[in-house]
């Protein structure tokens, strides 16, 4: 999911179906968003912003995950750029 705060925040009110309705939209049109394969027009986020009663930079900010501690059998902990570039199998 690119945008778990937008899911979280609609999960908080309802389901996507519902919501995706509020806002003039179909599940699928919601769908292909929150997955990333098509990108929210700034328009777009105002409007779920606006519906879902959050700043649109908080809900459609980038997930990072948190830096790896070192453990014993760790050499070095991992960089969020680099643990990004691994889910895209490399791809950077």
């Amino acid at each position: 999911m690119r945008y778990p705060n937008v899911l979280w925040a609609i999960s908080q009110i309802g389901n996507r179906y519902k919501f995706a309705a509020a806002i003039g939209h179909s599940e699928s049109w919601l769908s292909r968003r929150l997955v990333g394969r098509v990108a929210f027009s700034s328009e777009e986020r105002q409007i779920v912003a606006n519906a879902l009663g959050y700043a649109a930079e908080w809900l459609f900010q980038e997930p990072e995950p948190p830096i790896q501690e070192l453990g014993e059998s760790a050499s070095r902990a991992i960089s969020p750029a680099e643990v990004r570039s691994r889910r895209r199998g490399g791809r950077d």
